[in-house]
């Protein structure tokens, strides 16, 4: 009786997807060295000299002393004289990003967007195109790839108001009806967000509460939780905390002190009875072990005992040729409905 318990809850879990939450940190290690053209993507601290916008602020009087655009956008946006500046750092801020193009060779968000399936998500509160572009790339290894949201919107998505459907901004019209596409306003870094401001972000919002009350494994890359999310911290971890949930696991990758780490993200792990992983790389996580196959592989170990390795592991490729050749095996299998570990 009791293998059939076993079996039954192991079953249910592998059913489960496993839902990645990403923070600027990501982009960050996706591109160390900028996008295709060099161009960096900034960091809150300093973020307008880094993109050059720093002009701006010439004869605007802060009471701020800080560099951090969350705590310059948020006293501009307080103050109605500074609406011409705040339209014109919005501006500059867009204008950055949607020149932004990924790298030629594959990236970080490469394998993270293919070692994902369907029933995964990836949740993102960055602005810059490059997860739809890497996106893009993949697809033409496998379709079978996981869902995308985007928490505070992204310069590359278009919607089309008619149809309700979410299209590539650069595609100019709707696929469907040939409508113009609207492109969703950013939502910006000021200290009370309201995540009810557009269709487009609380539809993102709405189905991010779905997979944090089902994943069974949360990986959240690069993301800090900053003072200003403090909304969007408390609604992730209502959501992930609304039962006891003794079998799942949350995942951290980040170059931050573990201490820090520690602090921030342990009381998502309280109802998973502190089941709390720290990695300094996606390389080290659990995709990177078990690309594809990420929840197989957790239950595979975690819950039915096995001691073995994959292996199938990601690793760094120089082309995308020598990346499909590496998960080739694995998609192979799925054709077969065959999910279970290499």
């Amino acid at each position: 009786m009791k293998q059939h318990k076993d079996y039954d809850i192991a079953e249910i879990m592998r059913s489960r997807p496993h839902l990645f939450i990403l923070g600027a940190g990501a982009t960050k290690a996706t591109i160390p060295n900028g996008d295709k053209y060099g161009r960096q993507s900034p960091v809150m601290e300093n973020f307008m000299q880094e993109i050059g916008i720093d002009g701006l602020l010439d004869g605007v009087k802060l009471k701020t002393k800080s560099n951090n655009i969350e705590a310059i956008y948020s006293e501009l946006a307080s103050k109605p004289e500074y609406t011409d500046v705040v339209r014109q750092i919005e501006d500059g801020i867009v204008d950055h990003y949607r020149q932004m193009q990924i790298p030629e060779a594959p990236t970080l968000y490469d394998y993270l967007i293919l070692s994902l399936r369907s029933k995964d998500c990836i949740a993102t509160f960055n602005w810059d195109p490059l997860l739809i572009q890497a996106y893009n790339r993949v697809n033409k290894i496998t379709e079978d790839l996981p869902q995308m949201l985007f928490l505070h919107s992204c310069v590359e998505v278009g919607v089309c108001e008619d149809c309700k459907r979410y299209e590539p901004y650069r595609n100019i019209f709707c696929s469907e009806c040939g409508k113009p596409l609207v492109s969703p306003r950013l939502l910006y870094p000021v200290k009370n967000k309201d995540y009810s401001q557009n269709i487009y972000i609380q539809d993102a919002w709405n189905r991010l509460q779905y997979y944090l009350e089902y994943a069974c494994i949360v990986t959240i890359w690069g993301y800090s939780a900053p003072k200003s999310d403090k909304e969007a911290k408390q609604m992730m971890l209502k959501a992930f905390s609304s039962e006891f949930r003794p079998l799942d696991q949350i995942e951290v990758i980040d170059i931050a002190d573990e201490e820090v780490l520690h602090k921030t993200w342990l009381p998502f792990a309280k109802n998973t009875n502190y089941h709390l992983n720290l990695h300094r790389s996606l390389m080290d996580s659990l995709i990177g072990e078990f690309p594809r196959r990420s929840i197989e592989g957790y239950v595979k170990r975690y819950i039915e005992g096995w001691w073995n390795s994959s292996t199938l592991k990601l690793k760094e490729c120089s082309s995308f040729d020598e990346l499909s050749q590496l998960v080739n095996p694995l998609i192979e299998n799925e054709l077969q409905n065959n999910y279970n570990v290499i």
